[in-house]
């Protein structure tokens, strides 16, 4: 039996295909756009590696589930990405950040605005220093939502006979 070893450039364009599409259907969660989440992750390969990129994948497809009202499921898979972080070669403070995403996430999607218990026991003790998280990491997964703020207009000309202090 010979086993067949996909090309690098193969497996380079399989890696950049499942970021751009656990990217793009990322976005289409921040417009609360589930379906078309779901739709965007078809594009990513089926056989991944979990520590190089299929944890990406996985996290972003159990965010999904948490989008269409399945939490139960959605919190499960949340699980089982948090657990396998340790396979993958981000650093500590990664790990950290994305665990805390997950949390945050886990606790939007139920109803007392709660994450379960089975997550906050994962999370509790770990720290993690901000300024070391990879700032695509951060990009890609944001702990908030960043709302665009319409720019102020400028203040009104004062008029010459004001007086300034």
């Amino acid at each position: 039996m010979i086993l067949r070893r996909t090309s690098p450039d193969k497996h380079r364009e399989a890696v950049e295909t499942a970021r751009r599409a656990s990217q793009e259907a990322m976005r289409a969660l921040w417009e609360d756009d589930a379906k078309r989440a779901r739709t965007e992750l078809t594009a990513a390969p089926k056989k991944l590696d979990f520590a190089e990129i299929g944890w990406r994948v996985a996290l972003v497809s159990a965010l999904v589930e948490l989008k269409l009202g399945k939490v139960k499921a959605g919190v499960t898979a949340l699980e089982k990405v948090i657990d396998r972080l340790d396979e993958t070669d981000l650093s500590r403070d990664d790990k950290g950040y994305l665990r805390l995403f997950a949390l945050y996430r886990a606790s939007e999607a139920s109803k007392d605005n709660r994450a379960p218990a089975s997550l906050r026991e994962r999370v509790e003790h770990f720290r993690f220093d901000q300024t070391l998280i990879d700032p695509e990491i951060k990009a890609d997964f944001p702990l908030k939502k960043i709302e665009d703020k319409p720019v102020d207009p400028p203040p009104p000309p004062r008029s010459s006979g004001e007086i300034e202090f």
